[in-house]
C-alpha cells in the first residue's frame, strides 16, 4: 500500500495502460491500518514531548491534536460538507476517507509478456509494493522547467518509518506548517500523474523494454550510496539506454558531451573521457587505476573545491561530485527516452 500526498474523493484512474497502474481512494480493508498508524504516531509524539519537556525544559516536537488535524482537513481537502469536525478522531476518519493511493491492478489475460509467476511489478511478500519505486523514478526526472509536481509518499507498507520519525502525521500537517503557497491542487497532481502513465508507456514498446524499465526503477530506488556502485550503476543504464550492442563504450562520450559540455564548456570533452575511464576502471577492478584517474578529474575540474575532511576522504567528495554529475547526465537522457518534453511541454502554462 503506498498513499500519495493528495486529498480528496475521486473516481478510480489509469495512470498507466500498459503497466495496469491506477489510482483510487483507500479500499476500506486499509483505512483501520492507516488509522492505527495515525494513533501510533500520535502516541509517539505525546511521550516525545513529555520526555523533552523532563529532559530540557522545554518541547522540540510539534503537537499532532485536534487543532492541527481541522486546519489539514480545511487547507488539503476543503470540501467538508455534510461532515461534522469536531474532535480529532472526526478530523482523522475525514482525512483516511479522502486519501488517494496508488496501485497495480493486474488481469493477466491484459498483460502482453507476464504472468502471476514472471511479473516482477506484482507486489510480494518479500519484494515490497514496486508502485512506491515508479513514484521515486517520477519523482527522479521532476525538470524544473516542466513546473511538475513533486509526488510525496505519505505512508508505504514497504518501510517502518516510525523509529525514525512521524512520517504520516508530519508529512500531513507538512502544507499548513512549511507555508509555501505554491502547492499543486488535487487535478493539477493527478493530471501530471497521468502524463507520467504516457510517459512510461510510450517508453514499452517491446517486451525488452519493460525489462529495462525495471532495471532503472530498482537502480534509481537504491540511488543514495554515491560511491563505486553508484557510479558504476548509473553509467551501466546509460550505456543501455544510449548505446546498442554493437557500439563500444568509448562511443558514449559522442552522446553525453553535449550534456556535460554546458556545465565544462570548451573542456567537456576531457571530463566526459576521464568520466567514462573512471567507469571502465571500477569496472575492471583497478582501484589503483579508478583513484589516478578520479585525482586527475579533481585536480582539473574540481580544484577550486573546499573539502571538509570531518565529512568524507578526498576520494568519497570526488565520488559524491561525480556520481551527482552522473545523476544529472542520467535525469538528462530519461527525460529525452521517456518523451517528458513531448507530453510535459504545455503543462500548467
Amino acid at each position: 500500500m503506498v498513499v500519495l500526498d493528495i486529498y480528496g474523493k475521486i473516481e478510480r484512474t489509469t495512470i498507466s495502460e500498459k503497466l495496469k497502474l491506477y489510482i483510487d481512494n483507500l479500499p476500506d480493508d486499509w483505512k483501520e491500518t492507516i488509522k492505527e498508524e495515525i494513533y501510533e504516531e500520535i502516541r509517539k509524539i505525546e511521550f516525545n514531548r513529555k520526555e523533552q519537556m523532563i529532559k530540557y525544559g522545554k518541547t522540540y516536537t510539534d503537537v499532532f491534536d485536534f487543532t492541527i488535524a481541522k486546519k489539514i482537513v480545511e487547507t488539503n481537502i476543503g470540501n467538508t460538507k455534510g461532515y461534522t469536525l469536531s474532535t480529532l478522531e472526526n478530523c482523522i476518519d475525514y482525512i483516511i476517507e479522502n486519501m488517494i493511493f496508488i496501485e497495480f491492478d493486474y488481469d493477466y489475460s491484459d498483460m502482453p509478456f507476464f504472468d502471476w509467476t514472471t511479473n516482477f511489478f506484482d507486489g510480494r511478500f518479500c519484494e515490497g509494493d514496486y508502485s512506491e519505486k515508479l513514484v521515486k523514478l517520477f519523482n527522479f526526472m521532476n525538470p524544473e522547467k516542466h513546473g511538475r509536481a513533486h509526488f510525496n509518499v505519505i505512508y508505504s507498507s514497504n518501510n517502518d518509518y516510525l523509529s525514525v520519525l512521524p512520517r504520516v502525521t508530519s508529512l500531513l500537517s507538512y502544507r499548513i506548517r512549511s507555508g509555501f503557497k505554491g502547492f499543486k491542487t488535487k487535478e493539477e497532481t493527478i493530471y501530471d500523474l497521468k502524463k507520467c502513465g504516457e510517459c512510461l508507456d510510450s517508453f514499452l514498446q517491446t517486451e525488452d523494454d519493460y525489462y529495462k524499465l525495471d532495471f532503472i526503477v530498482e537502480a534509481i530506488n537504491k540511488n543514495d550510496d554515491y560511491k563505486h556502485y553508484h557510479f558504476l550503476r548509473v553509467f551501466t543504464i546509460l550505456e543501455m539506454l544510449l548505446l546498442n550492442k554493437k557500439q563500444r563504450t568509448k562511443e558514449i562520450d559522442y552522446y553525453i558531451n553535449p550534456i556535460i559540455k554546458r556545465i565544462y564548456n570548451e573542456e567537456s570533452e576531457q571530463a566526459t573521457k576521464l568520466l567514462r575511464q573512471m567507469r571502465n576502471k571500477v569496472g575492471h577492478g583497478d582501484f589503483i587505476g579508478f583513484n589516478k584517474k578520479a585525482y586527475d578529474f579533481a585536480n582539473k575540474y574540481m580544484k577550486n573545491f573546499q573539502f571538509d575532511y570531518s565529512e568524507y576522504s578526498h576520494l568519497n567528495w570526488i565520488l559524491l561530485h561525480t556520481c551527482c554529475l552522473l545523476d544529472d547526465i542520467l535525469k538528462e537522457v530519461l527525460i529525452d527516452k521517456f518523451n517528458l518534453d513531448k507530453y510535459f511541454e504545455a503543462v500548467h502554462s
